[in-house]
């Protein structure tokens, strides 16, 4: 029908006579305006509860003014297919109004139907029930507020709060879905929704890519956390984001595109709703019926209907095939674990790496000398270059992993490959040492000298990265991150100085770092791999128990370590501080050092204003030993300020 004979027939006007009063006052004077305006002839109400569908003239626009429910009754009859529909926005029309793309103020809709030509739409059915929004599939209480997000901060807290809450109580369930182009997709999921265009529901606009045409096809959007983690990410997304779909790479979301859709559920009772109303079956048949209706709405897309649609399935990140047993109706992993493939690759990649091979020594050998001349030059960057050099970082994550499986074959591959890779450090450290003339302590040997419990912090957590960079091969780039936060190769090249200078308290010190690195990083990345399922725990619990036992073991020297470092820094706060009151002028204390002996060495700045004598500095020594309360030594270089 053209705009000339919209004008030309008079309208007739549906609504209900539960909302008489309220279309007498909002929608009423606005038709009747219309008509004085000459836009349309007249127009004629039709009460929904009298209504005789053979009364329809489908020669003249038939204009809705009807709530959700009452529409999709008026919709499904089958005489609607030869009449020619219009729609008002109505407060409770909201799906309606979406779905057909009706404006949200009734001048603006009402401009919508008179200018507009007659246009095909397309209807989606679930069971032989038309859908006008969406049917999600799956808890409620999950996928209910996965289609809702509140405007206010606060409201989206709240929710935030409480969904993550559901989501981590919740499980996967088992579904069976075919196309209509017979492709078969087995997986587990939380729920599926489904639409006829992404922006019928809150949820999947954000999701699903908009398009310019109406398809005549349905889309599925499948919600598919592995882990708590994935279900976190995607709440935070979902409330926080603002344009979600292009938040990051999420393969707990499946997307289809089909003209027809049946999902089964392993023989168990599907829950679902149809535009919020809940149901239960135990299939679920999807079809598009195209062309449906004949439309009048200028806003509204042209019609992409023709026989060979392109059918998309994208769901290449969701569980499939022995993880759909592991997750399936469990709870939900705090991390992803990995499928039997992965496990397979991992595993086949850590058995090389266990290897001891020419590359590996020729890299232990440049790694070493590198790191002692930077040590010597006293140079951060070129010892950062050495340890992102060293390989030693490749056998310690294969030795958690064969105490992790108790596989005899890859603990001892991966410990002779270590032990050979620290022997070589040590010896070409102390012969280098022994060839260089230089034997005094810098900023970068010192550092490495007095390990605290913070260093097996830093251990475990690298231990926890390069073993989830070993089993995750898109985020392997990182394990350079990794070796530069652990420093595995410096220690032992301090160590290696220490037994060229054979000073024992230089070598004790750097070892018990690199030990402490080295069990720590056992211990985290054993652990690791036990949470991502590459071992189960009753194969687990001994190389745990082993690793915990060595990590306890070097803890106590760290925590009194640490101990004494806490009260280190406590005494230079102190003494800084410190005020000499016999002293007729005043004094400053800066750069305080404290050396641990008997008696107790402190070095420090004294500032003043005049110079200091032997006396003064004998009041101010006296000042220290009766606040730290022990005999000291006192060394004191004297500066003047002007």
């Amino acid at each position: 029908m053209s705009a000339e004979q919209s004008v030309q027939n008079a309208w007739q006007v549906l609504f209900s006579d539960q909302d008489s009063s309220e279309f007498s006052q909002k929608v009423a004077p606005h038709l009747d305006a219309l008509v004085e305006q000459g836009r349309i002839p007249a127009w004629q109400s039709l009460h929904l509860e009298q209504l005789d569908l053979q009364d329809i003239d489908p020669q003249k626009p038939l204009v809705c003014w009807l709530s959700d429910l009452n529409q999709r009754q008026i919709l499904q009859a089958e005489q609607t297919l030869t009449w020619q529909f219009a729609f008002l926005p109505h407060p409770e029309g909201i799906r309606t109004q979406r779905r057909f793309k009706v404006a949200p103020k009734i001048p603006a809709a009402c401009e919508q139907i008179i200018d507009a030509e007659s246009k095909s739409a397309d209807f989606m059915f679930c069971n032989q029930e038309l859908v006008l929004a969406s049917v999600m599939i799956g808890d409620p209480d999950i996928m209910r507020p996965a289609s809702q997000v509140p405007l206010s901060l606060r409201g989206k807290l709240k929710q935030f709060v409480s969904m993550s809450v559901q989501l981590m109580q919740s499980s996967l369930m088992p579904y069976k879905i075919k196309t209509a182009k017979e492709t078969q997709v087995h997986t587990a999921a939380m729920g599926l929704t489904m639409v006829y265009r992404g922006e019928d529901n809150d949820f999947t606009r954000r999701v699903l890519e908009p398009t310019d045409e109406d398809e005549s096809t349905l889309n599925a959007v499948i919600l598919a956390p592995r882990s708590i983690m994935d279900a976190l990410n995607f709440v935070y997304n979902r409330f926080f984001s603002r344009r979600f779909e292009n938040s990051g790479n999420k393969d707990y979301l499946g997307k289809i595109k089909s003209e027809s859709l049946v999902i089964h559920h392993g023989g168990r009772t599907l829950n679902y709703s149809i535009d919020g109303e809940l149901k239960q079956a135990e299939e679920l048949t999807f079809n598009i019926r195209p062309q449906a209706i004949h439309l009048l709405n200028r806003d509204y897309p042209e019609n992409a209907y023709h026989q060979d649609l392109k059918e998309s399935v994208r769901v290449t990140g969701l569980p499939k095939g022995e993880a759909i047993k592991d997750l399936a109706m469990r709870p939900l992993p705090w991390i992803d674990h990995a499928d039997p493939e992965e496990i397979k690759e991992t595993f086949v990649t850590l058995k090389e790496n266990a290897k001891s091979n020419q590359p590996y020594l020729v890299l232990m050998v440049l790694s070493t000398l590198l790191a002692t001349v930077g040590l010597f030059a006293n140079s951060t960057p070129v010892i950062i270059g050495a340890m992102i050099l060293a390989p030693l970082m490749a056998p310690i994550i294969s030795l958690s992993m064969g105490l992790l499986r108790q596989t005899p074959e890859l603990i001892f591959n991966a410990s002779k490959t270590l032990v050979v890779g620290i022997s070589v450090s040590l010896l070409f450290a102390t012969l280098f040492t022994m060839l260089m003339p230089l034997q005094s302590l810098n900023s970068e040997i010192s550092a490495r000298l007095s390990p605290t419990i913070l260093d097996l912090g830093v251990a475990i957590i690298s231990g926890i990265a390069g073993a989830y960079a070993n089993a995750k091969s898109e985020v392997a780039k990182s394990l350079a991150g990794v070796a530069i936060a652990v420093a595995l190769v410096p220690p032992l090249a301090v160590s290696g100085i220490g037994i060229g200078w054979m000073d024992w308290h230089v070598f004790y010190g750097a070892f018990l770092l690199f030990v402490t690195n080295l069990v720590g990083i056992i211990l985290a990345a054993a652990a690791t791999f036990l949470l991502m399922g590459f071992s189960p725990f009753r194969l687990a619990q001994k190389g745990l128990l082993v690793s915990t036992v060595f990590v306890v073991a070097v803890s106590v020297p760290l925590v009194l370590a640490f101990n004494s470092m806490v009260q280190e820094q406590r005494l230079v706060n102190a003494l800084e501080v410190l005020h000499c009151e016999q002293l007729d002028t005043p004094v400053d204390i800066k750069e305080v050092r404290i050396q641990s002996g008997n008696p107790l060495k402190i070095s420090a700045t004294l500032l003043a204003n005049r110079p200091l004598t032997n006396e003064d500095l004998d009041v101010i020594k006296a000042r220290i030993v009766k606040e730290i309360g022990e005999p000291i030594q006192l060394e004191a270089t004297l500066a003047i300020k002007r």
